[in-house]
């Protein structure tokens, strides 16, 4: 029995039901939508560190509303002092980050670059113990990549932490969105 023969089942109106297939179909899109926007990142890395520090700023910012909010509304609950100072918190650093957005991004560099290595340290584990036949040396060589670069974020100096979050960025992007793609076909031969 083939892939695609395992994995057909039947929805309520009796047509084939086949995940794989939309499987297969999602990592093309992601795929490929991560390796544009890795490009694009590569292409223009100022921008990128940049867009990257003002999305973070503005969650920060909704998140310190949102906390606000649930302070205010709860003022008789234990926890009351605790979302009150989170709140506050987070409107602070979400509102240094857009503000000055330099110092947000020598900020972000540390912090990426040790969340870099802990997806770098999932992917890996991921490559091992993926089942028979997929290509787990895509995801194997995706995981080194994220290694590395999470290591160069690390160990950037500040002069070029700005243009190292924008490319690493975008290489990261590109190196998943490459993988997802070799996924795709992958799975497009298998469920032939």
């Amino acid at each position: 029995m083939s892939l695609a023969d395992s994995d057909r089942g039947s929805r309520d109106d009796g047509r084939p039901f086949e995940p794989m297939h939309a499987m297969q179909s999602w990592c093309f899109w992601v795929g490929g939508a991560l390796a544009l926007l890795g490009t694009l990142a590569i292409a223009v890395p100022w921008a990128a560190s940049t867009l990257v520090d003002w999305v973070i700023g503005f969650m920060l910012l909704a998140a310190g509303v949102t906390q606000l909010g649930m302070a205010a509304g709860t003022y008789t609950w234990r926890g009351f002092w605790l979302a009150l100072v989170c709140g506050a918190l987070a409107l602070v650093a979400g509102t240094a980050m857009i503000a000055i957005p330099v110092q947000g991004i020598h900020v972000l560099v540390t912090f990426l670059g040790v969340l870099i290595l802990f997806e770098a340290a999932a992917k890996l584990t991921a490559a091992f113990s993926l089942p028979r036949g997929f290509p787990w040396g895509w995801v194997l060589v995706d995981g080194l990549v994220t290694a590395v670069l999470g290591g160069i974020l690390l160990t950037a100096s500040t002069a070029q932490a700005p243009v190292f979050l924008g490319v690493i960025f975008g290489i990261n992007l590109l190196s998943s969105g490459v993988a997802l793609l070799a996924s795709g076909f992958w799975l497009r031969r298998a469920l032939r």
